[in-house]
């Protein structure tokens, strides 16, 4: 019986660098390793974050993990795909250049704070676990509808490991100045450093609707803007932060490495959010958090409640399907030759 008969419901939706992701759920994705000595390799590293996540209270800003195994992990399905192409919805573009000529709209303001929260909270956890995501981009940042929860954990290790994925603008190589880092021409060690940087370039991105220097062209020769833009960052030299002070602000703290901690930068997002005050513990205002380990009877806690059930329901749906054999069928080739097309995301919001 074929794969498409045994299994109806399954669709190929997306081919990553290590993995093909196929919907299994219309709230269920599975990412299955690609063969290869590599991404295999990759891959096993990806099960072991999991397992690692597995171990503590869940992360509302990070995808969700059903279920994993060496041949697959069933996945929250994030139906607008990434950060990078809701950004670049609202672009217009030179073509010869590929400079960001107008950007059509920005989100709201309200939606931005919630964005940047979203994404320090998701930070402050790996923290939290002695981790680093270390890839920190707009492709691995998904969205569904306007949640936003970070993703792809390929290049994530030990804080204090090497930062092996340094792209610019979300990532710097080190100058003279920075000993303590890493040697000059490195990306040096992961830590908060790294995080911070990477995550002032997404707020950038996020509230000015391009990346770091992509709205100018830096050289003639349109293939050399990248390198200048890693020379620049190297020379900490940043284009001139002119929106909103408040954010302003937060972004030139994590370029130049102001907060000690992720959690440090985690806790003044959360106060962007309306109704947070840096003064509501001061005030005896418990923190959902605190009502929670308190046992404090509140809406909060029917909230988790409420998803401790899905995830307990959507869990035993991919056993089940784990059972039936999906990962070892799926695990068996290539998409086309297994029969699949292409499909993209199938339940897309946008």
């Amino acid at each position: 019986m074929s794969i498409q008969h045994q299994f109806p419901d399954v669709h190929w939706v997306w081919k990553g660098g290590i993995s093909f992701v196929y919907e299994v759920h219309s709230r269920i994705v599975v990412k299955v390793p690609k063969s290869g000595e590599f991404e295999e390799e990759q891959f096993r590293k990806k099960v072991k974050i999991y397992q690692i996540f597995s171990q503590h209270p869940p992360c509302p800003s990070i995808v969700q993990c059903f279920l994993y195994a060496d041949n697959g992990i069933f996945l929250e399905y994030m139906r607008d795909a990434s950060l990078c192409s809701r950004i670049q919805d609202n672009h217009i573009r030179d073509q010869q250049s590929s400079i960001v000529t107008k950007v059509e709209k920005l989100e709201a303001l309200p939606l931005r704070k919630e964005w940047m929260n979203d994404l320090a909270q998701a930070v402050a956890f790996l923290e939290s676990l002695n981790l680093a995501h270390g890839d920190l981009r707009p492709e691995n940042v998904l969205l569904d509808r306007n949640r936003l929860k970070l993703s792809d954990f390929d290049y994530t290790a030990v804080i204090g490991s090497d930062f092996e994925a340094c792209i610019a603008p979300y990532g710097r190589i080190l100058s003279s100045r920075e000993p303590d880092q890493g040697r000059r021409g490195t990306s040096g060690f992961l830590g908060p450093r790294t995080e911070q940087f990477a995550v002032g370039s997404l707020y950038y991105l996020i509230n000015y609707g391009f990346e770091v220097y992509g709205d100018r062209c830096l050289t003639e020769d349109p293939r050399e803007h990248r390198p200048k833009v890693v020379d620049l960052l190297q020379n900490m030299e940043f284009p001139k932060l002119d929106g909103d002070p408040l954010i302003d602000n937060i972004i030139d703290k994590c370029w130049h490495n102001r907060y000690a901690t992720i959690a440090e930068l985690a806790a003044y997002t959360e106060t962007l959010l309306p109704g947070r005050t840096n003064e509501k513990e001061s005030n005896g205002e418990a923190t959902n958090h605190e009502a929670v380990n308190s046992g404090e009877s509140n809406d909060h806690n029917c909230d988790i409640d409420q998803n401790a059930e899905d995830f307990s329901s959507r869990k035993a749906y991919c056993q089940g399907l784990e059972k039936r054999g999906l990962l070892r069928k799926l695990s068996s080739g290539e998409p086309e030759r297994l029969g699949f097309t292409l499909e993209w995301y199938r339940h897309s919001c946008g």
